[in-house]
């Protein structure tokens, strides 16, 4: 008879980051392609469903590489630089990983796992009974991935450069609060030592949210996050996304600019969204164009961010404070993690 999955991990090294309410070795038992929610090119996603469905978890599996290669030693030194990240972030709005387990050429990394999947595809769904995010939920979820950024640039040491913001890597719980996640497995090279000046300089980012000047620079730091984020906060705001064929030839920065100037405020905004928030929306549009500035040193810092955001939720909420309530989830089973086609 076969041994069971645990079994055969019963060697492994599992190291856990938060007291668990459940065993590792349930984890893997439940590895099978029917809970697959998600794949890229680092390994796949699955929705696990633990201590008989009290406790649901995310266990993205890290794909294998070849033993003894280039790519071998640079998978394990990657997923260690990962493991040592990721297990001392303790903020509300970084999703958390709850442990990890290495295993000859296997590796997983278990994380809280977050109902409602990433704002892209709660924002750009089109399917039947989608739910749909009002202003102030859209606000408060820029509000919440802001404050994730800045713990990473300014509070952690050495700081933290995500290389990748975009909605797809922005997921929601069952409230539709906001957590950043995907931030560690390809871009965590400078936190693990290295000083060439390679270690920054692979391919980041996802067409559409790329800062202009990593084309010529192919470098990429906290300004680049900035240019980044900028671009989910005009991506909320229009209800489009960055590659979108309605944009034409131009990019997101430029066409909001362009409608702004041709068209006015209305036509730059989400048709779904209520125009009794109009003022507010143009100071996050503001905000967004601030964020997507050409020159990387005229960009504000993410900290800076957070407090131009927190001032306009703060209108919102003594302006209306019963306006809008919390959509509730669908029960629809969202992607956790889908590897972008136009990431490059």
């Amino acid at each position: 008879m076969r041994a069971s999955k645990s079994a055969r991990f019963s060697a492994s090294k599992w190291r856990s980051f938060h007291k668990l309410h459940f065993s590792e070795h349930e984890i893997v038992d439940c590895l099978d392609e029917r809970n697959v929610i998600g794949s890229g090119s680092s390994g796949k996603v699955y929705r696990v469903e633990l201590s008989g469905g009290e406790v649901v978890v995310a266990v993205k599996k890290l794909n294998k590489t070849a033993k003894g290669g280039e790519d071998d030693s640079l998978n394990r030194d990657v997923f260690a630089a990962e493991v040592e990240t990721l297990g001392t972030i303790r903020h509300k709005s970084i999703v958390r990983l709850w442990c990890c387990c290495s295993s000859g050429d296997c590796k997983l990394l278990v994380y809280e796992y977050m109902p409602n999947g990433s704002l892209a595809d709660v924002l750009h769904s089109h399917c039947k009974g989608g739910v749909l995010l009002g202003w102030p939920e859209r606000l408060r979820i820029g509000l919440d991935a802001a404050e994730g950024l800045s713990y990473l640039h300014h509070d952690c040491v050495p700081p933290i450069v995500h290389r990748d913001v975009k909605s797809s890597n922005i997921l929601l719980d069952a409230d539709y609060g906001a957590k950043v996640a995907d931030f560690g497995i390809a871009k965590i090279g400078q936190m693990s030592g290295a000083k060439s000046p390679e270690a920054m300089s692979g391919i980041a980012g996802s067409c559409g949210y790329i800062a202009p000047e990593y084309v010529y620079t192919l470098r990429v730091n906290e300004k680049s996050d900035i240019y980044s984020f900028g671009i989910v906060l005009l991506e909320l705001v229009t209800g489009k996304q960055p590659t979108d064929l309605e944009l034409g030839d131009k990019d997101m920065v430029k066409w909001v600019c362009s409608t702004l100037d041709q068209c006015g405020l209305e036509s730059v905004i989400d048709p779904k969204l209520d125009l009794g928030f109009k003022e507010e929306i143009s100071k996050v549009i503001h905000i967004g164009l601030l964020c997507t500035s050409p020159l990387p040193l005229n960009r504000p810092s993410m900290r800076k961010v957070v407090i131009m955001l927190q001032e306009v939720s703060g209108a919102v909420s003594s302006s209306r404070p019963n306006a809008s309530k919390r959509s509730k989830s669908s029960g629809k089973l969202s992607p956790y993690y889908v590897e972008d086609v136009n990431s490059v």
